[in-house]
């Protein structure tokens, strides 16, 4: 833009340089009012043409500026949005679990996961319940959807819990509908596997696996998971190979009912 001043400015004295030389030709002087006019509207028109040719630019960087404006509001009202989602998941969860609580005989207390276990061949959970809370180790934890694991270590503040799916659980269940008992067991993964069930029981998919109560453990009838996969073909043994997929996924849990 300063170049192009530059030049208007240059061409204008040359004009002027050249109507003054013409003027003395013809043998008359032209005044310093008249020079001066004559430099003003040049001035004048100059500026008027630098001004529209900056006058696009200047709503461009109005336009930009009005954007860059637009996308932090959008950016704040997205993140309040993404709160209030958060906010209204979380007071779905804790009216479930306060509405399951009031069934509950044996409750003890409602605790919040807030770490998951450090050791990766572990299943294990850090809840925000302690002794102080009334928590003792071997309490069962459920959930709304079902059994969830077992307190295996608590401090004053803080438990530790042993997740069903972990190779270190096990648990007395029996099949709701058949009433046919076993022990289930973690593998370390997503599933469990229900042992001790002869062949001749007759076990089908989708059958629900239930907490018998015969280990002491537990209370009765807290639903566990379903019957997913059964071979009967023979591995070996006495006993069929099933496995059970939980109720509860580990992965999507953060609150749990603690229950004598």
């Amino acid at each position: 833009m300063p170049k192009k001043r530059t030049i208007l400015f240059f061409t204008v004295v040359v004009i002027s340089f050249v109507l003054m030389t013409y003027q003395n030709k013809k043998g008359h002087r032209v005044s310093g009012n008249a020079f001066n006019s004559l430099l003003s509207s040049s001035h004048s028109v100059a500026q008027s043409f630098i001004d529209a040719l900056k006058r696009p630019f200047k709503r461009l960087a109005l336009r930009e500026e009005d954007n860059v404006m637009l996308k932090k509001r959008l950016g704040t009202l997205l993140m309040e949005k993404e709160k209030y989602q958060a906010a209204l998941l979380e007071n779905k969860r804790l009216r479930e679990v306060l509405k399951f609580r009031d069934t509950q005989n044996s409750y003890v207390a409602a605790a919040r996961v807030v770490a998951r276990g450090v050791d990766h061949w572990t299943n294990t959970l850090v809840l925000d319940k302690g002794i102080r809370d009334g928590l003792a180790r071997d309490m069962a934890a459920v959930t709304p959807k079902g059994l969830a694991g077992k307190v295996f270590q608590v401090s004053d503040s803080y438990a530790n819990l042993l997740l069903l799916t972990d190779i270190n659980f096990s648990a007395a269940v029996r099949l709701q509908e058949s009433r046919h008992e076993g022990v289930l067991s973690g593998t370390g993964t997503r599933k469990c596997v229900l042992k001790y069930v002869p062949y001749e029981e007759e076990i089908k998919i989708g059958d629900i696996v239930i907490t018998s109560g015969l280990d002491s453990l537990f209370p009765p009838g807290i639903p566990v998971g379903y019957i997913s996969r059964v071979d009967n073909k023979g591995r070996g043994g006495n006993f069929q190979y099933i496995e059970v997929m939980p109720f509860q996924d580990n992965a999507r849990m953060e609150e749990v009912v603690l229950v004598r």
